[in-house]
């Protein structure tokens, strides 16, 4: 309304309704878009380095793949005037097409998100270097073969790069450790954002011998920001469309409970979301404040979770660790959350892993693990266990039910490695076999590590003792050890065949472990014969423990003419023979004592 005094004052006047509506929309517009600003940009900082994360790992996995040997012949190859037939050789070789694949597969890893993946060598220039493989050097030489449309931007052997305008490349050349850029770069041509990875390659005589170079494109981060920006709009929309019907029904205005409703949006707008209003009445102006504190509370809850992801996403636990925690989700682990059982440990291994390791590549390698573990796994599962972890080429395993579970599993991956043999002999690979331990024992599971990194982990004197079983199947030629404890817990005892083989004790320890081997009937001819004298070989060692050395050596002998490949009969052969031949000392009680080291 407008009211006119005097000759030349005019003011214009609005209703106290409509004053309540302005300022509480203009108050709802500035703390809405500051906290929309807000959490934008928590969220694309944390997705930056999240995306940051990734560029790392994936130049840090695809240095390891490459082929320093095939670079470095590469390298031999450069020269900054080569014509383009000697370009077209080198591209054509099996150096290049090796590294080429190499860098294709890594790409494969983040298909929709790699850009562009090379490999370039530094020259005396610190400013120049040449390329030695662009990934899609091939891919564009096949389709101009075909007569396709292709890139006009490939690198090809011994194109320039200039470094000038990438100081971060250029510290990776001069300190030989692996980098990201700080920034995004942003691509033009096909209008993305991009981070760049770098990773030195080195050879066996610690010299470089190129750089690997990964560009990821942001589209899973601008999706992201799309969907919450989205989900912001929706919130804001609501919020103000709420103060709007609010402000209308009010009716009146109290000034001092529109300055304290504005000091509560102000605080709130500055990333302070515990904040709420306090409602000290019914009216409209407590409407107002239960209002806004239903919208802070759907905002805090958003928020908090957002963050509570972002802040998990380097965390992994088993779910069936987080069950025997009683934990309902990964957002409710805490460090330092534990629970105490008993349940049985399964430990195995791949022998002679190293030395068979030294005849494959570092992707060979990857390869025929994954192969391994892809059919071991199942059969853990199959049997209500759960991988606790993997260490190298072996496996540990949790049972938290039966000890039978944890024999079955053993038995069954026996099984799966028979299958996988056949199928490697049938490739010209050489057979693998594999010894595993299983005890039960109590156990401590919960977290370790910090708050900005946590493992599940298991602790206990029994896992320890798993671990040093698995390692005694070499010693005593076994495929599956236990021991007594676990084996009284079996409630199908006659399902798992075994013999008793000797006693051990942990040095340091008083405790005596009675250490069987768990026969699979359906394994080896050898295996087979195991379980046919079973009685003798049981009489053998009552004979042995009596200290009846001597009777015992003739037993083990008459055994072992029939089955020289036993290693348990050429231990105890061993064994009676020193004793009949030095005399039984003073303090032997018959028990080994091993070590956990």
């Amino acid at each position: 309304m407008a009211e006119r005094h005097g000759t030349n004052e005019f003011r214009v006047t609005l209703s106290l309704r409509v004053k309540v509506i302005l300022t509480f929309l203009l108050i709802n517009l500035v703390a809405s878009g500051f906290l929309a600003v807000s959490l934008y940009t928590i969220l694309n900082r944390n997705l930056f380095r999240d995306m940051q994360s990734r560029v790392g790992s994936l130049t840090r996995i695809g240095a390891r793949l490459l082929d320093a040997e095939a670079l470095s012949r590469l390298g031999v190859e450069l020269s900054p005037d080569l014509s383009p037939g000697r370009v077209d050789a080198v591209e054509g070789s099996a150096d290049f097409r090796a590294v080429s694949d190499a860098l294709n597969a890594v790409r494969a890893v983040e298909s929709t998100l790699v850009h562009y993946i090379y490999v370039f060598r530094p020259t005396a220039d610190p400013n120049t270097a040449l390329y030695l493989v662009d990934a899609d050097v091939l891919e564009d030489r096949a389709k101009r073969a075909a007569g396709e449309e292709t890139k006009g931007d490939i690198s090809h052997f011994g194109s320039s790069f200039d470094l000038s305008e990438f100081p971060v490349a250029r510290r990776v050349v001069a300190e030989r450790i692996p980098m990201v850029e700080p920034n995004f770069t942003y691509d033009a041509e096909f209008k993305v954002n991009s981070l760049t990875g770098y990773a030195p390659l080195m050879s066996r005589d610690g010299s470089i011998v190129g750089v690997l170079g990964i560009d990821m494109v942001d589209t899973d981060v601008r999706a992201a920001l799309r969907n919450a920006t989205l989900l912001t709009s929706v919130v804001i929309g609501a919020t103000l469309l709420l103060a709007i019907v609010t402000s209308i029904l009010m009716g009146s205005f109290f000034t001092q409970g529109i300055i304290s409703l504005d000091r509560v949006v102000r605080r709130f707008g500055k990333e302070n979301l515990d904040v709420r209003a306090e409602v000290r009445s019914r009216d409209e102006v407590g409407r107002l404040g239960a209002s806004f504190n239903a919208m802070a509370e759907t905002i805090q809850e958003y928020s908090a979770r957002l963050e509570a992801l972002l802040s998990a996403y380097g965390r992994f636990v088993p779910h069936e660790l987080l069950r025997l925690l009683d934990k309902g989700s990964i957002l409710d682990v805490k460090l330092g959350d534990q629970a105490e059982k008993e349940m049985t440990v399964l430990f195995s291994d791949i022998r002679s892993f190293t030395s068979l390791s030294e005849t494959m590549t570092p992707f060979e390698n990857f390869n025929f693990i994954n192969s391994y573990l892809r059919r071991m796994g199942p059969e853990i599962r199959a049997n209500r266990g759960f991988i606790d972890k993997y260490i190298g080429d072996a496996i540990m395993a949790l049972f938290p039910e039966r000890p039978d579970d944890a024999l079955a599993a053993a038995l069954a991956m026996q099984g799966r490695l028979r299958e996988y043999n056949v199928h490697r002999a049938k490739s010209g690979y050489r057979q693998i076999s594999i010894g595993t331990g299983v005890h039960t024992g109590s156990l401590m599971l919960g977290t370790v590590g910090e708050h900005e990194r946590m493992d599940g982990s298991v602790i206990a004197d029994a896992v320890n003792l798993c671990s040093r079983l698995q390692a005694l199947t070499r010693v005593y030629g076994a495929q599956v050890l236990t021991t007594g404890r676990t084996l009284k817990g079996l409630a199908n005892p006659g399902q798992f065949p075994c013999r008793f083989i000797d006693r051990i004790r942990v040095r340091g320890k008083k405790q005596t472990v009675l250490l069987f081997e768990v026969i699979d009937g359906e394994g080896s001819e050898q295996e087979r014969r195991k379980l046919s004298y079973r009685k003798e070989l049981s009489r053998a060692l009552r004979l042995y423990f009596a200290r009846d050395f001597s009777k015992a050596l003739g037993e083990v002998k008459s055994l072992r003419e029939s089955n020289p490949e036993d290693e348990v009969l050429r231990i105890y052969q061993k064994r009676c023979e020193l004793l009949v031949t030095l005399g039984t000392p003073a303090e032997w009680e018959g028990v080994e004592d091993i070590d956990l080291g």
